[in-house]
């Protein structure tokens, strides 16, 4: 099974990033994950975008239980 990241539109509008899965045989999308981010305009996914691509450069923050250790805001 194959899949990517797509940009679907729900009933009510709203564009959700999710990972589309498709048949083998047919190549048609047989379902998707929950979305994990969304937007009302494609504007917006590509500035959620910008922020994931931002996020990935910064040092990773460790969590502990409840407790982020050593972690400090770098970027503004």
């Amino acid at each position: 099974m194959d899949w990517n990241h797509r940009v679907v539109r729900d009933e009510e509008g709203m564009l959700r990033l999710v990972e589309m899965f498709y048949d083998d045989d047919t190549k048609k999308p047989m379902g998707h994950t929950e979305p994990f981010m969304c937007s009302e305009t494609l504007e917006g996914l590509v500035e959620l975008a910008d922020r994931l691509r931002l996020a990935i450069t910064q040092p990773v923050i460790d969590v502990e239980g409840d407790v982020y250790v050593d972690a400090c805001k770098t970027d503004v």
